[in-house]
């Protein structure tokens, strides 16, 4: 399944809907799933920065993860973030989104705490070997403090299980290192006004905040 799996289209990270108390609304995540879904688009992520997992436990971030996939019913896939600073909640969030039949995770960089970068591919083996799904990495260096560089690259990229990389570094270089060097590893739009250099330079999907709110007109401007 790792290898033949295909990221393509529009992801969205899925925003969190709390209401007047600071509760989770569930009955607005539903109607936003569904609203999506709908919509066409071609996946959804789970625990990611845009839906303020820095904000929320473990055990509320399962809890969301857990309602996305069992309202999605595998009719798209679904990723489960796992950053987090500590590795021991990373991987119960990977072997979380395992239990609960997610497609993959989203694997990121622990933030301030700085790795080196053997440190970085040693977390993130650590995570992809309690999971076992399809990763895709999150290289966002302005709010984890470190790139994920070639050092890591290379050690992580070994990896089978490892089939794609949210690039949102702002870096163009960035993307002519990634679809030269590592074309094994598939290049997904992580910077919303440089979607048309990487999707000039080889990327095939796009995860965007926006398409929460405008999902018509961001697939509209990927299959275009």
């Amino acid at each position: 399944m790792t290898a033949r799996f295909k990221l393509e289209g529009i992801y969205t990270p899925v925003i969190t809907p709390f209401d007047d108390v600071g509760e989770i609304d569930f009955d607005a995540l539903a109607d936003l799933i569904e609203r999506l879904v709908g919509a066409g688009v071609h996946g959804l992520i789970s625990g990611g920065s845009t839906g303020e997992n820095y904000a929320e436990t473990v055990e509320e971030r399962l809890r969301i993860a857990r309602f996305i996939t069992e309202r999605v019913k595998s009719r798209i896939p679904v990723f489960v973030g796992t950053g987090a600073l500590r590795t021991p909640d990373s991987i119960a969030l990977a072997t979380g989104a395992k239990d609960m039949g997610a497609t993959g995770i989203l694997l990121g960089t622990p933030p301030y705490s700085v790795p080196t970068e053997r440190e970085n591919a040693l977390n993130a083996l650590a995570i992809d070997r309690a999971c076992g799904l399809p990763i895709i990495l999150y290289n966002y260096p302005g709010r984890m403090g470190v790139e994920m560089g070639r050092e890591f690259l290379d050690r992580v990229g070994r990896s089978m299980n490892v089939i794609g990389i949210k690039e949102s570094s702002g870096d163009i270089n960035r993307v002519h290192l990634l679809a030269r060097d590592y074309p094994h590893i598939q290049m997904s739009c992580g910077m919303d006004d440089q979607a048309l250099e990487f999707f000039a330079w080889g990327a095939q999907s796009w995860i965007c905040g926006g398409s929460n709110f405008l999902p018509d007109e961001h697939i509209g401007v990927e299959s275009g």
